[in-house]
């Protein structure tokens, strides 16, 4: 009886582990959205999950994504109920004035990218994106 219950609980926790789902992207906000360069903006990514269901969580800007720098966001920890992670930064003095799209790319914690169904196509942002205007 003993050997039947370790075998089934060894089983469904082997069962919990294979088809634990990976987080996805809940929200993505940018405050404000519209800003001149030297204000100060503050993008928040909320997932589903837990903080340690996420390596890391940066974004790049789609229009130069090898001309800009790629941010990186951090866990918010003061939102215990929520999987959020926040950026708070300066646009920089040397944006030029145009619409951007930042995309979100997140690392779950086994490595592998986070990609939400419709974006899988996209070369980066696979979780999402956000717009934002510069002025």
């Amino acid at each position: 009886m003993k050997k039947v219950l370790v075998v089934l609980s060894l089983l469904l926790l082997i069962a919990t582990t294979v088809f634990a789902k990976q987080p996805k992207l809940k929200e993505a906000t940018m405050i404000p959205q519209v800003a001149a360069p030297g204000d100060s903006v503050t993008v928040t990514v909320e997932f589903t999950g837990k903080h340690r269901d996420i390596q890391k969580v940066f974004l790049t800007v789609r229009e130069h994504p090898y001309d800009a720098p790629q941010f990186s966001l951090l866990p918010d920890k003061s939102q215990k109920k929520n999987n959020t992670w926040i950026l708070k930064t300066i646009v920089p003095w040397d944006a030029p004035s145009e619409s951007v799209n930042l995309d979100i790319t997140a690392i779950d914690k086994k490595g592998k990218e986070i990609v939400t169904k419709g974006l899988e196509n996209q070369t980066t942002g696979k979780a999402g994106s956000v717009a934002f205007e510069i002025k």
